[in-house]
């Protein structure tokens, strides 16, 4: 996958997290904290690992085709998104307040921004899973520009590559009710810094209970979630026995557990 840098000067950053050659550009905009959501059942592969990992690379770990979200993994290959691990600017978006009104036990796995800033990452303002405004059959698709982004390879939506296009997306929409969308290429390793947010006391007790097992030195908390959370009783002990199997067994890659399809 080809890279862009921006017209501005390289800077080099040292810190806790390594090298980097160029500006730490969420850092630089006040971004702290930026956010993926998982399904609570996926946190022992995710704290196995100790990272978030890509669709070809989870296929290549041995992880089925049903190991995604049906919709969501359709979209993201067939517009050129299947190479990134998918984060979040934003705390509580749309999709993750769906799941859980749904009584879906859901996380919130919260990564310093300073940690994303080192890897090679594309910002997107649209909903890539969502948006039915795509560049493709002879449609224009959204507008390029600074702020909207621009259009690589076969991508079907723009995105902001270069420092330059990420700084101007970040000034017009960062603080906005638009989600911008951080997609990081292949694989984003989660620093001991990281954070496992849950949205009750019951999820907060089982994450802590995998993260201890498998020995990860992240810090588990519970969190008021932004809008209901009915949590249902069957959908949990599915994840409960789902959990269970995966951190008995390093090899197993999971039953293609989907609660929308439960």
């Amino acid at each position: 996958m080809e890279y862009h840098d921006g017209d501005d000067c390289t800077i080099q950053i040292v810190n806790r997290y390594g090298t980097r050659g160029d500006m730490a550009v969420l850092e630089d905009h006040g971004v702290e904290r930026v956010y993926h959501f998982s399904p609570l059942h996926y946190l022992a592969f995710i704290a196995r690992s100790r990272s978030l990992l890509s669709k070809p690379r989870l296929l290549r770990l041995g992880f089925e085709i049903v190991h995604f979200r049906s919709m969501s993994r359709k979209h993201d290959v067939n517009r050129g998104f299947e190479y990134y691990v998918h984060m979040t600017l934003h705390e509580y978006p749309r999709i993750a307040r769906s799941k859980l009104a749904a009584g879906f036990p859901h996380i919130r796995i919260e990564v310093p921004s300073v940690a994303v800033d080192r890897r090679r990452f594309d910002l997107c303002r649209y909903n890539i899973a969502m948006t039915r405004y795509l560049r493709r059959g002879g449609s224009p698709g959204f507008p390029e520009s600074s702020t909207n982004g621009r259009y690589y390879a076969a991508q079907q939506v723009p995105t902001a590559r270069t420092d330059a296009d990420k700084a101007a997306m970040l000034r017009k929409y960062l603080g906005t009710d638009t989600v911008i969308e951080v997609l990081v290429e292949e694989e984003m390793p989660l620093p001991d810094e990281t954070t496992v947010s849950c949205f009750s006391r019951e999820d907060e007790w089982i994450a802590r209970e995998v993260v201890e097992a498998l020995d990860a030195p992240w810090n588990v908390v519970r969190t008021e979630p932004d809008g209901p959370y009915p949590r249902d009783a069957f959908y949990a002990n599915e994840v409960g026995t789902f959990l269970d199997r995966a951190i008995q067994n390093p090899q197993w890659r999971g039953s293609g557990l989907e609660f929308d399809r439960v």
